[in-house]
């Protein structure tokens, strides 16, 4: 019987196998498949991660610098914020791409992260992105890591009402989509995501 070959790196390379990966390492993923979709739609899109570095998303920064070859190849960049307030801020600002002349992408998709502390600090940030509204051809996913043994943090703490992006959204989890547009289809449900340790097949 032959072995399957496998690498390290399939994770984030392969397209049709099923790969394991953690829960980081799914969310580093996530923003490649959303760019390979918007190609097969003809769509010359970019991405943009940024949040606070303590996150405890499981060192979600650390996972997304050794992947980072695999996130240019894919147009994508990482650019970590001082604070969480600077990278929603950036986060937001990657939505306006459309608003001026020049554009070099049909549209960004990006990602904010941050711990409950932050998302408590960044919430008029947050509150004036979703105001603000997505690109046609872009969009957010705000994930909002929770402690509640509070490890890193002073007290445990619960961010799904803080993360509501609007009625009926996001009732049990800490993922909410900054924005909608009309007739929009979320790359992916609202979700739960801590810090355990976690494996997903694809």
């Amino acid at each position: 019987m032959t072995m399957m070959q496998v690498e390290l790196d399939d994770k984030y390379r392969l397209e049709s196998k099923r790969i394991y990966l953690s829960h980081t390492q799914a969310l580093v993923r996530l923003p490649m498949l959303r760019r390979e979709r918007d190609r097969l739609r003809g769509l010359n899109t970019g991405g943009f991660v940024s949040g606070y570095r303590g996150s405890p998303l499981g060192m979600y920064d650390h996972v997304l610098w050794r992947a980072e070859s695999f996130l240019q190849s894919h147009d994508i960049a990482f650019l970590p914020g001082l604070n969480e307030d600077l990278a929603a801020t950036a986060v937001w600002g990657s939505q306006q791409v459309g608003l001026f002349p020049g554009a070099k992408v049909d549209g960004v998709f990006g990602i904010w992260y941050g711990k409950g502390p932050g998302v408590d600090r960044s919430g008029n940030a947050l509150k004036h992105a979703n105001a603000a509204g997505t690109s046609l051809n872009g969009g957010v996913l705000a994930l909002a890591g929770r402690r509640y043994s509070a490890i890193s943090d002073r007290d445990g703490r619960r961010r799904s009402m803080t993360c509501r992006s609007g009625p009926g959204a996001n009732r049990g989890g800490s993922v909410a989509r900054l924005s909608t547009q009309p007739g929009d289809t979320p790359l992916c449900k609202v979700a739960r995501v801590s810090s355990e340790a976690g494996c997903l097949a694809l």
